[in-house]
């Protein structure tokens, strides 16, 4: 049962669905471009804010958008600032960079380490310090003409009905809206959303774990490390540490240092566990972990376990595109952002990225566009119904862009992983390493890959 305050408007000028980073982001940026308070409404699904961390990494390019917005600073002092990337295989190093090669591009030349769910938590407390309130629990589950065409009737699954004139689409991968708009939702290489993805790393578990690490290897890891990827023949390993204690705390209530770890499991494997445990995770790791991770005396003089599985869950690494980010819908507007719009795999770390500065360049844009509608209120008639017809080509073109940047990511994350797949199979004398070895001498290669990372390259 919704709260008082909790309560729906019958009526708003701009609805935003969905309370994830996206959604908050595109709350903010309307606001602080000028839209009021009053006329803003964003509403989630949920009773609460997320409660797992699930994506953990905002790069330099959106850092800076979020910085506009006064977010970034906030951000930055509860997250860990991750210096690095590296390759390596079990036993040591084969590739680093350094993401210091931004410095003459950014005033953050560093990947964020920080869980999503306080990126929400900081991005929501601002939003309530520009005057709104995020509206729980409220679930779209339809949408048709306003009555005389002017804008549109969004419903809930409790029976409320809202008008408003533009909807934004922040719901994630299973939008509500962009299938109640009739927006299609497909692999831009026209394969079946779930086979996008070659199957040697098309399923994935993630896992959020306390080891009992020395306190010097805990210490190295916990002091800027960044991503380290372990690429070997069984597999592939990702281990990030996740934060202060305080972003601990509020997570999962722990003081104690919590670790980002994921592996790959080939579909040939049959399907991980829903849910692993922590014996499942154990097992994975002591295979495909750097061998001072694992848990074997026999492999590691000084051997780490698990000691607690704060959370667990396995994901399938897919990608889609929506046909348009942009459409007229039932007398009003929708326009999509965020995995609404497009999902990718997570290499890289650029599916929430590139969701957040979506939102973050859209507010400029919609509340100018707002602003010179308001001003010539253009309306025609059309059948005899009043049709909303001012002037959207801004909205379009800045559509189409986020559009072709979505479709850039995923571009260049279905490269990644058919790297990353090509590379964990067998070759002789382990060429491949041998050259991303080479690689990481050549300081060109370095500093455009992070470039890249970083989010400049498709901002």
């Amino acid at each position: 049962m919704a709260q008082a305050n909790d309560m729906l408007p019958t009526e708003t000028q701009i609805l935003v669905v969905g309370a994830g980073p996206s959604g908050l982001t595109a709350a903010i940026s309307l606001i602080c471009n000028g839209i009021k308070p009053a006329d803003l409404t964003i509403v989630d699904c949920l009773e609460k804010g997320g409660n797992t961390s699930r994506a953990i990494a905002i790069h330099a390019a959106t850092l800076e958008d979020l910085d506009a917005y006064d977010c970034a600073s906030r951000l930055v002092d509860l997250g860990i600032k991750g210096s690095s990337w590296t390759i390596s295989n079990r036993s040591s190093t084969i590739f680093q960079t350094s993401f210091k090669y931004n410095a003459p591009y950014t005033k953050f030349p560093f990947v964020l380490i920080l869980e999503q769910t306080a990126t929400e938590h900081v991005l929501e407390e601002r939003l309530k310090e520009l005057g709104v309130q995020v509206k729980r629990p409220w679930r779209v589950v339809g949408m048709k003409d306003g009555e005389g065409g002017k804008g549109m009737d969004v419903s809930f699954e409790s029976g409320e009905t809202m008008r408003a004139k533009y909807v934004i689409g922040a719901d994630g991968a299973r939008s509500a809206v962009r299938q109640l708009a009739g927006i299609n939702f497909t692999d831009p290489d026209g394969k079946s959303i779930d086979d996008s993805v070659d199957d040697h790393v098309a399923q994935m578990v993630i896992a959020d774990v306390c080891l009992s690490l020395p306190e010097k290897q805990a210490s190295e890891l916990a002091t800027g490390s960044g991503v380290n990827i372990t690429i070997s023949g069984g597999g592939m390993f990702l281990l990030i540490p996740l934060g202060k204690p305080a972003v601990s705390e509020l997570l999962y209530n722990s003081s104690e240092p919590v670790y980002r770890v994921g592996f790959n499991i080939p579909r040939a494997l049959g399907q991980p566990p829903s849910t692993p445990s922590l014996e499942y995770i154990q097992s994975n790791l002591d295979m495909q972990a750097p061998l001072e991770l694992c848990s074997d005396p026999k492999i590691n003089p000084n051997p780490v376990k698990i000691t607690k599985v704060l959370w667990s869950t396995r994901y399938r690494t897919r990608s889609a595109l929506a046909d348009v980010f942009f459409k007229r819908v039932h007398g009003g507007i929708v326009f999509l952002v965020g995995d609404a719009a497009h999902i990718h795999s997570p290499a890289g770390g650029q599916g929430m990225n590139l969701g957040l500065r979506d939102a973050a360049g859209l507010g400029p844009i919609l509340a100018e566009h707002i602003r010179v509608t308001e001003k010539i209120h253009a309306t025609t008639t059309i059948d005899g119904q009043a049709e909303f017809v001012a002037d959207t080509t801004a909205l379009e073109t800045y559509a189409a862009s986020r559009r072709e940047r979505g479709l850039n990511n995923i571009q260049l994350t279905k490269r990644l992983m058919r790297i990353v797949g090509f590379v964990m199979k067998p070759h002789l004398f382990n060429w491949p390493l041998w050259l991303l070895s080479f690689f990481s001498h050549v300081r060109m290669i370095k500093s455009v890959l992070v470039y890249r990372l970083g989010g400049f390259s498709n901002r």
